[in-house]
């Protein structure tokens, strides 16, 4: 009995020791692994790079699936370097009907503002001497038609002569013809018709005149302090509505055949690399320029409002003078080596594909590849015609490649 007992406290010793040690190899074993193959990626740097192997189990598992690289039939698109433009046609330089100096200033720049809202308000004394002339008017007209309307009564009772009634006729023509001129002036000068009555109900003469805006919109640009002398032909305010841009490309030469009225175009910006923005080309320039030889095609597009999504005081995703590219899709359609958008995988700035060595091992390869187009991505570099390329579980190979990486670190 006791000879058992020691037995099995040996047994235990030895097996506890031979755990550690077998664990002990292992460890050293993944060592010198991967130190083997960082020895043989700096001997042979081109050999084996971004090779995946997985057991036929794990494929499965992954349910990936691979075919050639091959011609498909796409439509021609090409891209071309443009810029955001305003949407001239919603674009509005406020400015003053009259002299004057600033004496408030409401409106800011990126403010949102409403058609009719006051932008600011201007003191001038050339409108209290309008308002002057308007007052004097309406006075004479007020003398005029009540001369006028005896002269109707009592022309009946042929008190006057035809001629001194026509001639109090004459003077009530011409003093409503001065008064509806002298009207005429404040409104061009900027008064609305509230204004004015207020004015003919009071009989005060008031030398401020607001500013309203003429569109609704976002001031793009302000040009105007509190104080400042103005004239006339100063803009004050630059109101856009940013809702709607204009998108603004450069045509080579060679490729204004390819291109006309009524085309899509598909737009997209670097601050926003995986939206797209969709329009038609409305507009051809009809001159070449002489120093880019390019001609300026034009597409109108709707630009969505950015948070908060209930204002427009930031205006929208896109801003004016952005760069973008501005892809045109033609009637064309041609054979182009492509791959499925399921094939596509971003590692960073790169993007990859992992090509099928044989049934359980993947390369990862760096491609460049072209715009999507029905599903599809032109290659233009690193794949070549039959070529098998992973189209389902791309991901799963990726976060293999990404896996191995943390362990050599």
């Amino acid at each position: 009995m006791f000879f058992r007992k020691v037995f099995i406290i040996l047994f235990a010793i030895a097996f506890v020791f031979g755990c550690e040690k077998l664990n002990k190899e292992t460890k050293e074993e993944k060592v010198e692994a991967v130190k083997e193959r960082q020895e043989k990626a700096k001997e042979h740097p081109d050999e084996g790079q971004g090779l995946i192997t997985l057991s036929p189990d794990a494929v499965k598992q992954a349910g990936i699936k691979t075919e050639p690289v091959s011609l498909k039939t796409l439509t021609v698109e090409y891209t071309f370097s443009g810029k955001v433009s305003v949407n001239e046609t919603r674009l509005a330089h406020v400015g003053p009907r009259i002299g004057g100096s600033a004496v408030e200033v409401y409106a800011n720049l990126g403010d949102y503002v409403k058609k009719g809202e006051p932008l600011a308000v201007i003191d001038s004394p050339e409108l209290g001497e309008v308002q002057s002339q308007y007052l004097k008017a309406r006075t004479n007209l007020e003398v005029a038609e009540k001369s006028y309307e005896r002269a109707k009564i009592i022309l009946e009772g042929k008190v006057i002569s035809t001629g001194e009634f026509q001639r109090r006729e004459g003077e009530y023509l011409s003093a409503k013809t001065e008064a509806k001129a002298a009207e005429d002036k404040l409104h061009l000068i900027g008064m609305t018709e509230d204004d004015i009555l207020a004015i003919g109900k009071q009989h005060a003469i008031n030398s401020r005149v607001a500013v309203y805006a003429p569109i609704s919109g976002t001031v793009i640009e302000r040009h105007l302090t509190l104080g400042e002398v103005i004239e006339p032909v100063k803009p004050l305010f630059s109101i856009a509505d940013l809702k709607n841009l204009w998108v603004i490309a450069d045509i080579p030469e060679r490729d204004i055949p390819k291109i006309k009225k009524g085309q899509g175009v598909v737009v997209t910006v670097s601050p926003y690399p995986d939206k797209v923005f969709r329009g038609k080309i409305d507009y051809i320039a009809g001159v070449i320029d002489p120093d880019t030889r390019t001609v300026k095609v034009r597409a109108e597009i709707e630009n969505p409002p950015s948070p908060p999504f209930d204002k427009w005081g930031s205006g929208g995703l896109l801003k004016p003078e952005m760069f973008a590219a501005v892809k045109i899709s033609t009637s064309e359609k041609e054979k182009l080596l492509a791959i499925p958008e399921g094939a596509v995988q971003r590692e960073g700035e790169k993007t990859i594909v992992f090509i099928a060595k044989d049934e359980i091992t993947f390369e990862k390869r760096v491609v460049e590849i072209g715009y999507e187009v029905n599903g599809y991505h032109q290659v233009l570099s690193g794949l070549k015609q039959g070529e098998r390329i992973v189209i389902k579980g791309a991901f799963t190979l990726k976060s293999e490649t990404m896996k191995e990486m943390m362990e050599e670190e």
